[in-house]
């Protein structure tokens, strides 16, 4: 909890998974120009973390790496990287080849040219108010935006898809009789499929 940044030196290869998981006062990073592989969950909740560059030798970047980095305000990949880019300054991580955005934050705008929206891209964004969705995007992964619970407004470009092509299923994420998580009274159940309904209204 102490850490409050990290300058890698270009001997620093491989960031491993969850190698800063829950480094809650981590304000800087700064990732070493050989690290090829960042882990999964490696920078997980890093809640104070406002800016992220990627460098070109980076050509992995595992599951949910910078989740619930939610003060995320910049996300840049450096010039040359052959696998990610962060093309038109758009605040966001998006592989090249497959267009696909793996990570974004609350100053993004996603570019034309993105197909999909990786799983949990978004995940617990609180800072996020409003996004525009091109119509070039075609798929919007599992928990693609999950917690972000200061989202308003999800803007979708003008299409030529006929109407009611596609069936969307909110699914509120507990069925039976788990409650999920519980606290002050609250349980996970009851919010999610609050904001689950939420969400049905805004849709229809």
């Amino acid at each position: 909890h102490g850490l409050t940044s990290v300058t890698m030196g270009n001997n620093v290869t491989n960031i491993g998974d969850y190698a800063f998981t829950h480094c809650y006062g981590l304000t800087s990073v700064t990732i070493g120009n050989n690290v090829t592989n960042i882990g999964n969950n490696a920078f997980y909740y890093c809640n104070k973390l406002t800016n992220i560059t990627i460098p070109n030798s980076v050509t992995s970047i595992g599951e949910e790496a910078f989740s619930m980095c939610n003060s995320l305000t910049e996300i840049k990949v450096a010039e040359g990287n052959k696998k990610y880019d962060s093309r038109d300054n758009c605040n966001a991580l998006i592989e090249t080849e497959s267009n696909n955005l793996v990570l974004g934050c609350k100053n993004i705008i996603i570019p034309d040219g993105v197909v999909s929206i990786g799983d949990y891209a978004f995940s617990y964004g609180t800072g996020l108010i409003s996004i525009t969705i091109p119509n070039s995007v075609t798929n919007i992964g599992a928990y693609a935006f999950p917690g972000c619970s200061s989202l308003t407004e999800i803007k979708v470009a003008d299409t030529t898809l006929p109407v009611n092509v596609y069936d969307i299923v909110i699914d509120a994420g507990h069925g039976g009789r788990d409650p999920g998580a519980m606290h002050n009274g609250k349980e996970e159940a009851d919010i999610t499929l609050e904001y689950s309904m939420k969400l049905k209204s805004k849709l229809e």
